[in-house]
C-alpha cells in the first residue's frame, strides 16, 4: 500500500489513477464485468472508484455486445477484482465511447486514447 496514505486512505495528491478493473461477479449467469474510472479511496478491504461499468457475456464481437452503465461512484471488493490495468491520468473514462476498428475487437475510447474492453487484454496506449 505504498501508494496510499496509510491515514486516510486516499491516494496521494496529484494526478488521479484511473484504473481498469475487470470484477468477478457471484452468479451463474454472470460474464465479464469491467470497471473504468478513477480511484477514489483504496482500504485493505476495497477499493471504490467514481467509474463507468461495462458488462458483456461471453462472445464480444461488436459494441451492441456491451451493455455500458451509468457513471456512479462503486465500491469494489478486493476479493472479487481479478485485474487492475492503469489507464493514462487524463483518459476521460466520463466521455468514452464503446467502438469497433474490425470484426471481433471491441474497445473504449476517448478523444485521445483506446483500450481493448474484452478478457485478457491489456491497454493499447
Amino acid at each position: 500500500m505504498s501508494q496510499v496514505d496509510s491515514a486516510n486512505r486516499t491516494p496521494p495528491a496529484g494526478e488521479p489513477k484511473i484504473w481498469k478493473i475487470r470484477a468477478i461477479k457471484n452468479y451463474p449467469e454472470a460474464h465479464n464485468h469491467v470497471l473504468v474510472g478513477k480511484v477514489l479511496e483504496i482500504t485493505d478491504s476495497y477499493v471504490r472508484l467514481h467509474c463507468r461499468t461495462y458488462h458483456f457475456g461471453p462472445v464480444l464481437n461488436s459494441p451492441e455486445d456491451v451493455l455500458v452503465g451509468a457513471v456512479t461512484t462503486r465500491v469494489i471488493p478486493w476479493s472479487r477484482i481479478e485485474i487492475i490495468n492503469e489507464l493514462p491520468a487524463n483518459f476521460d473514462y466520463v466521455r468514452s465511447t464503446v467502438i469497433s476498428d474490425k470484426p471481433g475487437q471491441v474497445l473504449f475510447r476517448d478523444k485521445q486514447y483506446m483500450c481493448p474492453i474484452g478478457r485478457g487484454s491489456e491497454p493499447n496506449y
